[in-house]
């Protein structure tokens, strides 16, 4: 792997890392030698019990409690992966929603990036070093629409974000 790769010995926090993308990235973060930790409400059975830490990130308690206990087992975090998040908002788009279903959404797919960033982050900046990035989904175009066809295609912001980050990583090189 390239430079760019290098995590051996960083301490990395992926959230929403039992399953599909977020497993993924907790199998390859090991790999490559980092120290990884992820957060769900409950282990799967492959999961090593030292990598995991039980709670529900949809709260303040549980986002602080993520917080506490990567501190405690990793002496702190060097990358923050906001992998977590999904819907089950109906569609119809934006007028379809309640106020409660706007909130259970912004609840799983917002305030724990809020949430965990404002815990680690000044650590990060008082090193000097880190890095979060946040896994975007179907997410940025949910609440669904209406399943009309749309007359041009727009780029999703989440291709550009990546691609803006990843420039000034490269530049810059992974944070040491």
């Amino acid at each position: 792997m390239n430079d760019f790769l290098n995590v051996a010995g960083k301490r990395v926090l992926v959230s929403g890392g039992t399953k599909g993308a977020g497993a993924a990235m907790v199998t390859l973060f090991r790999e490559l030698g980092a120290h990884v930790l992820t957060a769900a409400r409950s282990r799967p059975d492959d999961l090593p019990s030292e990598l995991f830490i039980a709670a529900d990130l949809t709260t303040d308690e549980g986002c602080a409690t993520v917080a506490d206990i990567a501190r405690q087992r990793l002496g702190g975090i060097d990358v923050v992966v906001h992998n977590l998040g999904g819907s089950s908002a109906p569609g119809g788009g934006f007028s379809a929603l309640t106020d409660d279903e706007w909130r259970k959404e912004l609840d799983l797919n917002l305030f724990p990036a809020v949430r965990l960033d404002r815990l680690l982050v000044p650590d990060m900046i008082a090193r000097g070093s880190g890095v979060v990035i946040h896994v975007s989904s179907i997410q940025r175009l949910l609440p669904y629409r209406s399943r009309r066809r749309r007359t041009r295609r727009r780029r999703p912001p989440s291709r550009l974000t990546v691609s803006a980050s990843r420039r000034r990583s490269l530049r810059r090189g992974f944070a040491s």
